[in-house]
């Protein structure tokens, strides 16, 4: 059921020098993904789905970016995006309970609140930059140097500061030894206030663990959104399992967040199939999908850290509408039908959904000649 993912072959194009700014590959491949967990209308769009299929030209208008070239793209200013950053948390499975064949880990998975535009949707732990992510004495601390072509720092400190705050996952320079209670006072503080991050950190003679991270992807939300994200997505492996942590220390944050869960890729896709998980976005399900095959958690980082990152937005084109709702497919880079960037004739590479009444959902993953279904 699970085969490989092959990842696309993207045509090389000039580079954009800022990081603000989407940029493309040259010929490496990389694993091509979506945005954050910030709220936007882009996951909530044709909210109702009772009209007639004589609108569909008018949402086939809405709904289609095929004409937006990457020299629009690049010329988009950075106010235009608001900067986030998400973090997908791995952590090993201890050795007596691994299985042969199956991961030998398991991602840190949030469930959204019922409000909201992400309403219900299990998530990596992520959010909005706070002003004091770009506290100047962050480098200072970390003694940091800006590696070229990479995010800024103020990314992965926003990264590893809410996944804090939601999760209470503290990845930190030399391991915390608060306690429960500590942890639970602290989330509080920096929830209210993200200055509060840095004082935990220093009045502990912590650092948050920037050498822990691999830049996983970016993404740029579509641009008749009304609420534009640029996310850069991060990705960790914990030194210690996921059953170290007590349910009194890690767990969902009750205000943003009501359930965390703890999943290999294989089961959280199960999780999703047999409704468990009552909802994935593109984002979740497609970065799921690319970790896939990667059965060990010794590798993961290996595996992506050396990729070339590319800054996309896919190019939404109208299947069909029926009594399910709005069907769509989500084109992105290498596929037949992309703007600009072709592999060659018949290769697809796209993410396909449903919208109606009752929300999103996922129907398929589509990478050449791997498919990944949903329960649709």
């Amino acid at each position: 059921m699970w085969s490989r993912i092959v990842r696309p072959f993207v045509p090389s194009v000039t580079r954009v020098a800022s990081i603000s700014s989407p940029s493309f590959p040259s010929p490496s491949s990389i694993p091509i993904l979506y945005p954050a967990t910030s709220p936007s209308r882009f996951y909530s769009l044709a909210s109702s789905h009772s009209s007639p299929l004589s609108t569909a030209p008018r949402l086939i208008n809405q709904l289609s970016y095929s004409t937006i070239s990457s020299v629009k793209m690049a010329s988009e200013p950075k106010e235009q995006f608001r900067d986030s950053s998400s973090l997908i948390i791995a952590a090993p499975i201890p050795k007596s309970k691994q299985q042969p064949g199956k991961a030998n880990y398991k991602i840190l998975l949030l469930q959204r609140g019922r409000m909201g535009t992400s309403a219900a949707a299990h998530v990596f732990p992520g959010g909005n930059v706070d002003k004091a992510d770009h506290d100047p004495r962050w480098a200072t601390l970390l003694n940091y140097t800006p590696k070229a072509g990479s995010p800024p720092l103020h990314n992965e400190i926003c990264a590893i500061r809410e996944a804090f705050e939601e999760s209470g996952v503290l990845l930190s320079d030399p391991p915390t030894e608060l306690s429960n209670e500590e942890i639970k006072v602290w989330r509080e503080k920096v929830h209210n206030d993200g200055k509060e991050f840095y004082n935990l950190c220093t009045s502990h003679n912590l650092k948050p663990a920037i050498g822990r991270l691999c830049h996983f992807s970016s993404w740029i939300t579509p641009p008749n959104e009304t609420k534009r994200f640029h996310t850069q997505f991060y990705l960790t492996v914990l030194p210690w399992s996921r059953e170290s942590f007590s349910e009194s220390r890690v767990f969902a944050d009750g205000k943003e967040t009501t359930r965390l869960d703890w999943f290999t890729p294989e089961e959280a896709l199960e999780a999703y199939r047999t409704t468990q998980i009552q909802t994935f976005l593109p984002p979740q399900f497609v970065s799921l999908a690319h970790l896939l095959p990667v059965k060990r958690h010794e590798d993961l980082l290996e595996h992506f850290q050396d990729r070339e990152i590319v800054t996309i937005m896919p190019e939404f084109q109208m299947e069909s509408q029926d009594d399910k709702g709005i069907h769509l497919s989500g084109i992105l880079p290498g596929d037949e039908e992309h703007s600009s960037h072709v592999k060659e004739k018949g290769y697809q590479h796209r993410i396909q959904i449903t919208r109606n009444k009752k929300g999103m959902s996922v129907r398929a993953y589509v990478q050449g000649e791997t498919e990944i279904k949903s329960r649709l």
